[in-house]
């Protein structure tokens, strides 16, 4: 409270300053009055920003850690006994709330500690943004918000430098093969992330863990959850989410089993939750304002259950994630905190969660990528040749589709050894396994969307481009052994919307093991283009066979399997015509030599004579 006079002009500058901060710096967003805590959004905000500075993600910031958040916010360095005092200042606090806390009988939620180790903690961080509101010097997390690219609203900005070029549409012209993979940083920054929020021994994200990792968002699920809906609106596809949680007026409860989890008997919490908004729910106090309980006022009325993921599953939905849209992929991933490199690592990340995202992700195994468009007019064989590929044995969604899909799962099978090449026994492959499947309502259009499809497919299958720069690796055209129908359509997929260099094998359904039925129009077809002869499957859903899965990782990983229609003969050509360059380049070289030594025979002795003494004259 100002005590100030327009008549006597006392303390009229100070009213107006005081006017012109609360516009400047205004509390709502930052700080709700009326429930006497910081505002979910203000939490995520600075939850989000202990991250991006948390260089050795061990949820804690060093004092090492500090000095670069001054360093960043406000371009210089802090001194030690700044660092010293705000730990005092916090380890006070932290007695005086323990102290209310265990003076009031009716508490029944413990804060955690502001300082572990010497080092300032996540409730810590936010304390002391409670501080200064408390102080009234809402100009420091402003400053720091606006900084590290929030607006007003605090809704944050993407930078450009974030997002890779090439990577926001299909338009071959700016399109890019690159973009649609991790890099090695990105796959670094979410091992640690995995390592750093898991909560057993098991090497396991549990759901728990999961709301942990994504408090940061209003909606605390990953990006291939329901909340892809809206968020990959108008991508050229979409996760696929296989059970139906349409939610009731009340709650909704959903729960997914990754492929190598296949634990029927987790279920989901059916009670409506208040989920926390920090990975801790902590609560937080600092006089004269009331308490701060970020676990309570929340934006959700309902949390479906999220699935517990391995490490290599884990990593498996990013990559697919990243296969569906890579500008929104680099989006979330900037969300979570990871901040490219423009932060230079000061520490090396704890031994436990240093994983190289080459050929060896899972401690020295080789690990492969495969990601296949599924085409071809039975729907329901599709669906099938994709759950034979992903390993699963039970009932999943039969519904229609109308817009493509991506599924996703992590496989182990035995390779030829590509680290240690002087290995000649095969040895154990991780693949990562990424699926779309394409509808057939979504091919069925007109001769203009055909070929804008075509274009899409140009860009994803690359058309121009070598094996392994390719958004997708393989082409899986499905046909029904028994129906000429459906392997002409499969035919006019091929020509219609796949051009010469593009990769695809063919596979071949029939109702059961026993139908023999003549195959040899497909033979002489794939015989009279130079590819490998279509693979054969039942649809006997009792019966479990991986040779699918076998062939598609050999057709995409060995050369010498055929699926880029005469690839043997092009080959040959281009070596050919190598040859034919190399040999004329030294015919040309020749010739010139030739010409210039019967030149020189021509020019007399006197005239080199003259021109030299020309050239360097003497007495």
């Amino acid at each position: 409270c100002i005590k100030c006079s327009a008549k006597k002009i006392l303390h009229v500058d100070d009213v107006f300053n005081k006017a012109k901060i609360a516009v400047i710096y205004p509390i709502k967003p930052l700080y709700d009055l009326v429930g006497g805590r910081l505002t979910p959004a203000c939490v995520r905000a600075f939850t989000r920003i202990f991250r991006v500075f948390d260089l050795d993600r061990d949820g804690l910031l060093s004092d090492d850690e500090l000095m670069a958040f001054q360093n960043k916010i406000w371009g210089t360095t802090t001194m030690g006994r700044d660092v010293v005092e705000w730990k005092n200042a916090l380890s006070s606090h932290d007695l005086i709330i323990h102290k209310r806390e265990e003076a009031d009988d009716e508490s029944v939620s413990e804060s955690e500690d502001v300082i572990v180790n010497d080092k300032i903690s996540l409730t810590g961080f936010l304390t002391i943004i409670d501080i200064f509101i408390s102080q009234n010097r809402l100009e420091v997390p402003w400053t720091v918000l606006w900084a590290l690219g929030y607006d007003d609203d605090l809704n944050l900005h993407i930078p450009e430098s974030i997002l890779s070029p090439g990577c926001n549409d299909l338009d071959t012209s700016k399109f890019d093969q690159s973009a649609w993979r991790l890099n090695a940083s990105e796959v670094d920054f979410l091992s640690s992330i995995f390592y750093q929020f898991q909560s057993d021994d098991e090497n396991m994200l549990s759901a728990e863990d999961l709301n942990s990792i994504f408090s940061v968002f209003s909606i605390p699920l990953p990006p291939w959850s329901i909340r892809s809906k809206k968020l990959l609106d108008g991508c050229f596809s979409r996760p696929r989410i296989d059970e139906d949680v349409t939610p009731p007026s009340s709650l909704v409860a959903g729960v997914t089993f990754d492929p190598e989890i296949e634990d029927h008997n987790v279920s989901a919490d059916l009670s409506p939750s208040s989920p926390s908004i920090s990975p801790s729910g902590v609560t937080i106090s600092s006089s004269p304002l009331p308490s701060i309980d970020v676990s309570k006022g929340t934006e959700l009325d309902f949390i479906p259950a999220n699935k517990p993921l391995t490490h290599l599953s884990w990593l498996n939905h990013w990559h697919s994630f990243c296969t569906i849209s890579p500008s929104r992929c680099r989006a979330e991933l900037f969300c979570l905190g990871y901040a490219g490199e423009t932060l230079v690592r000061s520490k090396t990340l704890h031994a436990s969660s240093t994983h190289s995202p080459s050929n060896s992700l899972d401690g020295g195994t080789q690990t492969i990528f495969i990601r296949a468009l599924v085409l071809g007019s039975n729907d329901h064989a599709k669906r099938f040749i994709i759950k034979n590929l992903h390993g699963i044995h039970h009932d999943c969604s039969t519904s229609n589709l109308t817009h493509p899909e991506t599924s996703c799962s992590v496989a182990r099978v035995m390779l030829p050894n590509t680290i240690n090449k002087a290995v000649q026994e095969e040895s154990e492959t991780v693949v990562h396994l990424i699926v779309t499947e394409i509808p057939s309502s979504y091919l069925a259009s007109s001769v203009s969307e055909k070929r804008s499809l075509k274009n899409k497919f140009s860009a994803l299958l690359g058309k121009q481009s070598a094996a392994g720069e390719r958004v997708y690796d393989m082409a899986i055209l499905v046909f029904e052994t028994g129906l000429e129908q459906s392997w002409e359509y499969a035919k006019d997929i091929e020509s219609d919307l796949l051009t010469g260099n593009m990769p695809r094998i063919f596979v071949g359904t029939r109702e059961n093991q026993h139908d023999t039925q003549s195959a040899c129009e497909h033979h002489i077809h794939c015989k009279s283009m130079d590819l490998e002869e279509p693979i054969t499957l039942s649809l006997d859903e009792t019966i479990e066979d991986s040779s699918l899965l076998h062939h598609l990782v050999r057709c995409t990983q060995e050369a010498k399997f055929r699926s880029i229609p005469h690839g043997e003969r092009n080959r040959r050509l281009a070596a050919l015509k190598r040859k034919c360059m190399w040999f004329t380049s030294i015919v040309s070289v020749s010739l010139v030599v030739v010409f210039v030594f019967k030149e020189t025979k021509k020019v007399e002795k006197g005239s080199w004579r003259h021109y030299f003494h020309r050239l360097l004259p003497f007495n």
